[in-house]
């Protein structure tokens, strides 16, 4: 029912959009912004109080200084990776999302073999291909505003030049990998099956007709933050270890030293000169958070997989 919801919700966005009063560019980027700072941030503050019940599940000891610092460390050695190698540290970033969304919206699948590995980062990948290069117009000037990519001018343009066929490819891709995981998976969840592909269906059709900034508040906002603190809130509170109100108090903490950290990130490379100069910081400090949240989310997965497995 609640992917019905955000749905529906998507297909209203793109009607107002399309038909109704199309949003001007300080409307999307208030839109954006809203739904990072409530939404967005939160959804990944919940990481400490996730790994912890990672560590329950599987029996093991849990340090909470330990945690810290594994996660601390990747996240400023993913900063590094992007600050002295920012073409490769993008690749990564594009190559950890994929993998990240499409477990997200596929955890309902067993995806733990090698097919269904490819089935999750295919599909994320054709995602992220649709959000950013069929609108790589609106993309191509975020990554003018740093000197990494004026270095990487001829790899942009590359890009620009060839981005329906990368889409073309990653289509392929995902089709080929879809099909191959449902043949080896015929028997399981046949009903999942169906609904999937036309939940994916109208997902690609709301993302390539929006605007990148709101095809992206769409997807990471509306669908996918919502759905993975769905999951996080049902995971956190199947053994009554946690309260509505204690997940509620360390998502609006860990959400404030987030929020916190980006802005001074953003304030050393002047952030706050233009909205647009906002959305290209706002993407970077997303980039840097994903590298250890993913990480503490994988697990997750991987426990409410084993469960479901124990179940069957």
């Amino acid at each position: 029912m609640l992917r019905i919801i955000l749905l529906l919700s998507g297909c209203l966005l793109l009607l107002f959009q399309q038909y109704i009063l199309p949003f001007n560019s300080n409307t999307q980027f208030i839109i954006f912004l809203s739904g990072i700072l409530f939404l967005g941030v939160p959804h990944g503050a919940a990481d400490l109080l996730v790994a912890t019940q990672n560590a329950n599940s599987s029996k093991k000891l849990f340090s909470k200084f330990r945690f810290l610092t594994v996660y601390i460390s990747r996240l400023f050695a993913f900063a590094a990776i992007l600050w002295f190698f920012p073409l490769a540290g993008n690749l990564l970033f594009i190559l950890f999302a994929a993998y990240h969304f499409g477990e997200t919206d596929l955890h309902q699948f067993k995806t733990n073999t090698i097919s269904g590995k490819a089935f999750v980062i295919f599909y994320g990948l054709l995602i992220l291909s649709v959000i950013l290069l069929h609108h790589f117009e609106e993309v191509k000037p975020l990554f003018e505003l740093f000197s990494a990519g004026k270095q990487n001018a001829l790899f942009i343009n590359w890009l620009d030049a060839n981005r329906y066929n990368i889409i073309s490819v990653a289509g392929i891709l995902f089709f080929t990998a879809t099909f191959i995981y449902f043949l080896q998976n015929s028997n399981n969840a046949t009903s999942d099956k169906g609904q999937f592909l036309i939940r994916f269906a109208v997902i690609l059709l709301i993302l390539f007709n929006l605007p990148m900034l709101l095809g992206f508040t769409f997807y990471f906002v509306v669908w996918h933050s919502v759905l993975s603190l769905n999951n996080i809130t049902a995971y956190l509170r199947k053994n009554n270890l946690y309260t509505q109100y204690s997940i509620n108090r360390e998502i609006i903490l860990y959400s404030v030293l987030a929020i916190g950290g980006i802005a001074l990130f953003g304030l050393t490379g002047f952030m706050f000169i233009s909205s647009s100069t906002m959305v290209g910081y706002l993407f970077l400090g997303l980039a840097v958070l994903t590298a250890p949240h993913m990480q503490i989310m994988h697990d997750m997965y991987n426990s409410l997989r084993q469960i479901k497995s124990g179940k069957n």
